[in-house]
């Protein structure tokens, strides 16, 4: 079990991210100790190390909260490569409508 502090080492993410990741439900079911404070274990470090690692990725707050819901309704296994190959595609296709930009500023600059 870890305090808050503890898990915001752990995970890299300050202490009050972790608040506002619980505020909003994006960190589901934090414990808490007789005293009121936040207790985590390894499946929350876990989750927060993911959540983490999906931000830098540039997954929006959102796009993270539904793969979360859905995962938690199912009672499955979140499936870490189905949610990155999603973002891919994604991210492919703000790629290809920023290039049809660039084309057509292209076009009319020449």
């Amino acid at each position: 079990m870890y305090s808050i502090r503890q898990a915001s080492e752990l995970a890299q993410v300050p202490a009050s991210t972790i608040r506002y990741y619980e505020k909003i439900q994006l960190l589901p079911f934090v414990q808490r100790d007789t005293k009121g404070n936040r207790i985590f274990t390894e499946k929350e470090i876990e989750l927060l190390n993911l959540i983490r690692c999906f931000r830098t990725l540039g997954m929006s707050i959102q796009t993270i909260q539904q793969q979360i819901q859905t995962f938690e309704s199912q009672h499955a296994e979140l499936n870490v490569q189905a949610i990155l190959q999603q973002h891919k595609q994604t991210l492919v296709e703000q790629i290809d409508i920023l290039q049809t930009y660039i084309q057509e500023i292209d076009s009319k600059i020449e």
